[in-house]
């Protein structure tokens, strides 16, 4: 037996070289890289579960959780059953890792390969093999997380200046609409007292009675409609307009003094 062949029982061999469980007369049991990396720290007593996770995964640049740990050691212990060694055969110890434990291995004979049991078993290590890709995934390497974490910066640094942007865009108008709810502007003529089929519209009542207003209100053409006086102080600003004043009608203004 050279270097790369590690014997497990005294039927069952681990071929390190073609990572494979060798028995005579059976077809050999393929290791996956993971696999094989895991049984040699085991046999060599590196069994820690810092060290595996740091020989298998780190060591590479892949973050994997514990679930990727526990789900390899099954598989590894499902592959040596099916090679004929006991489901007890690598053993936990606290504060010492994993181990092999080949004091009660069975004899060749009592080993049944080609049994319903070893049927089952051998499709339980397909699915685990299954379940192992998809547990494992994602997993990120290192330059790959801190490319991935960049990019995440980058966007929400580029999001952050587009709706920055946006609330300097808007907010003269924003303000502009804020100002105008808080308040309103005032009405320019906010007193009417409609004479006939004239209405005026007055800023304010001071000075102004209904008599002066009916005396203008004789001395209008029959085509004025409305008439709007706006006062400060002793002088006064008329526009008699046929129509509304804010819809550009055809107006006439006069300004003059009560003194």
């Amino acid at each position: 037996m050279n270097q790369n062949e590690i014997s497990l029982s005294p039927e069952i061999t681990f071929i390190q070289e073609r990572s494979c469980l060798s028995s005579p007369g059976q077809e050999d049991i393929h290791l996956t890289p993971n696999e094989r990396r895991l049984l040699e720290l085991i046999i060599s007593g590196k069994g820690k579960k810092e060290t595996i996770i740091e020989e298998i995964w780190h060591s590479r640049g892949t973050i994997v959780g514990e679930s990727s740990y526990h789900q390899l050691i099954k598989m590894l212990r499902r592959k040596l059953q099916i090679a004929g060694l006991p489901y007890s055969v690598i053993k936990t110890i606290p504060r010492h890792g994993i181990t092999l434990n080949l004091t009660k291995c069975p004899e060749p004979e009592e080993r049944v390969l080609n049994s319903p049991a070893h049927e089952e078993i051998a499709a339980e290590v397909v699915a685990d093999a299954g379940n192992a890709e998809l547990t494992a995934l994602p997993e990120l390497t290192l330059s790959q997380l801190g490319r991935e974490k960049l990019n995440s910066g980058r966007f929400i640094h580029e999001k952050k200046l587009v709706l920055f942007g946006l609330v300097i865009f808007m907010l003269p108008t924003l303000l502009t609409c804020v100002y105008k709810l808080v308040n309103p502007e005032p009405q320019a003529f906010p007193f009417e007292s409609n004479i006939g089929e004239v209405t005026f519209h007055l800023s304010s009542l001071r000075g102004i009675s209904s008599e002066v207003l009916e005396q203008r209100r004789s001395k209008l053409p029959k085509s004025i409609t409305n008439v709007y006086i706006a006062s400060n102080g002793p002088k006064f600003w008329v526009a008699e307009c046929e129509g509304e004043l804010s819809k550009e009608n055809k107006c006439r203004y006069e300004l003059y003094s009560s003194y």
